[in-house]
């Protein structure tokens, strides 16, 4: 796969971190993932605002502004021969001198960009995703807030292994109140008697940025659309659904445990999709180019 990186200002194929990196030790650490379209990034404002939100609930301070890292991500996608790119940047606490679970006083937080070829053109799956959901349940907001974008994903990695071991492709995760949340790195849209209905931040779930966008483009054109506390009864009902996550954009739902949904993709989704890549259209048209041939 080709790869870019970028550790503190260095750009290489591969970047190496200290073994007492905060973030290699601890997953103490914060990221974004950003995609390109037409060589451009979308929505890097608005994931580096996510980023501070991020760092801010784990007491962690970000050094450098936007600009300086919009910088060094624009820097890094020039020297990619690749029309199109996954942007992951991470802040982690540091270097550590001792391992300990303290952090220390005078550490220096580190800023590693990696960037990766991804496929040139968006396209709507229509053969769509198989979900369930498992007998793990999302992390408690008063242990770990899902909200923050942190490097501590072991929640939503044993989810999606037993979601696998159950042959499907993704998890729907519940909360300790048995509520559904989202899946394990993207929100969940439904629909029902032509309402969008998806979950709210309140339950435990990641603000998701093409969750901002599909929320603009819902209220543009006047769909119905609301925020909704789901049961897992609740997906009884429902005509057509979707995940929306920043790289893969949408991804339509084929079934939710023994349930095949009526339509994948439904005509919404389908609406949907093509509203959104008008969006990046015209993003790219106005945006600062971001590397690529």
């Amino acid at each position: 796969m080709p790869l870019l990186t970028n550790l503190n200002g260095h750009i290489a194929e591969s970047a190496q971190v200290s073994v007492l990196d905060r973030g290699f030790l601890y997953g103490d650490s914060v990221y974004e993932v950003v995609r390109t379209f037409r060589g451009r990034h979308f929505g890097l404002h608005e994931h580096l605002d996510r980023l501070r939100q991020s760092a801010a609930y784990l007491y962690m301070d970000v050094p450098w502004s936007d600009a300086d890292i919009q910088a060094e991500v624009e820097k890094t996608l020039d020297r990619a021969d690749w029309p199109e790119s996954y942007v992951r940047i991470v802040v982690s606490r540091g270097t550590e001198s001792v391992i300990s679970l303290q952090p220390s006083s005078d550490l220096k937080p580190n800023l590693l960009i990696v960037i990766s070829a991804i496929s040139p053109e968006p396209v709507l799956s229509e053969t769509g995703h198989h979900l369930v959901i498992p007998k793990r349940i999302r992390n408690n907001k008063l242990a770990l807030d899902p909200a923050a974008k942190t490097g501590n994903y072991l929640n939503n990695i044993l989810a999606l292994l037993e979601a696998q071991q159950l042959g499907a492709d993704d998890a729907l995760l519940l909360n300790d109140r048995g509520e559904i949340t989202e899946a394990t790195t993207s929100n969940l849209w439904i629909v029902r008697g032509g309402v969008v209905q998806t979950p709210p931040v309140e339950v435990g779930i990641l603000q998701g940025i093409t969750r901002t966008f599909l929320f603009q483009i819902l209220r543009q054109h006047q769909i119905p659309h609301e925020e909704i506390i789901l049961k897992p009864s609740d997906l009884d009902s429902v005509e057509e659904a979707f995940l929306s996550s920043s790289v893969r954009l949408m991804m339509p739902i084929r079934q939710i445990g023994e349930r095949v949904l009526p339509q994948c993709p439904g005509l919404i989704t389908r609406f949907l999709w093509k509203a959104l890549l008008d969006l990046m259209e015209q993003s790219a048209s106005k945006g600062t180019l971001a590397g690529g041939d």
